[in-house]
């Protein structure tokens, strides 16, 4: 998904709270299953950070984030959310989806190639907006 050289930077409690969805997930369905490989692995490269020290411009749970796909000049907004807080309509994401896992961690700026079954896109992260809690 992401390129294997990217940092990926995290909220040490959420951290946490992400290893506990994921223990949950791997006695789930194959589909889940995708999800629990994919946020581990993203996980294992994690470099965790203290609440109170992390970057502002970093993608993390709660973050509503503006990608620009630089082919089509598509922007979409997401925010990254728990996967019981997802609300389509309002663009919130669950964190084990694709575009969740693809995003978190990175900052405003970056560009990166994410790959999702077939299709390659060539994204941007224009603008990272972040809560001050999960609440």
């Amino acid at each position: 998904m992401k390129k294997a050289k990217e940092e990926v930077v995290v909220v040490k409690e959420e951290y946490h709270l992400l290893k506990q969805y994921l223990k949950k997930l791997n006695k789930m369905s194959i589909r889940n299953k995708l999800s629990f490989l994919n946020l581990n692995k993203e996980l294992r490269k994690a470099v965790l950070v203290d609440k109170d020290s992390f970057p502002p411009d970093i993608v993390r749970l709660n973050s509503t984030v503006i990608v620009k796909d630089r082919d089509t000049n598509h922007v979409k907004t997401y925010t990254i959310v728990l996967p019981d807080k997802v609300d389509f309509k309002q663009s919130k994401v669950s964190i084990l989806s694709p575009i969740g896992i693809a995003l978190i961690g990175f900052k405003k700026g970056l560009q990166f190639t994410w790959r999702y079954f077939c299709s390659k896109h060539n994204l941007t992260i224009l603008e990272v907006y972040n809560s001050p809690s999960l609440n």
